[in-house]
């Protein structure tokens, strides 16, 4: 859902786990196809020439993604533990 220009929102369905709060990678995944339907960034998919920030709403909070010029994608945002668990292995 576009929230303004290089804002957008997501909603994250794991499968397996239902509604989650957020993924890195889908988010990711949203940014770079929204800077290229924006023509943000060029159309054949190469890493721009400036850093394109894009702010990615979800329900966990907001993120901030920067494409930079070496082709990497840079999430940033609010980290919080919010389960906590033990396990015996084996």
């Amino acid at each position: 859902m576009r929230r303004g220009e290089r804002h957008v929102a997501m909603r994250v369905h794991e499968r397996g786990s239902g509604e989650t709060l957020s993924c890195g990678t889908g988010a990711a995944a949203v940014m770079v196809a929204s800077a290229l339907a924006d023509g943000a960034v060029p159309a054949d998919g190469t890493p721009p020439a400036a850093p394109v920030v894009y702010r990615v709403d979800v329900p966990g909070g907001e993120l901030d993604l920067t494409w930079t010029p070496a082709g990497d994608v840079v999430l940033t945002g609010p980290a919080e533990i919010v389960a906590e668990g033990f396990t015996t292995l084996g």
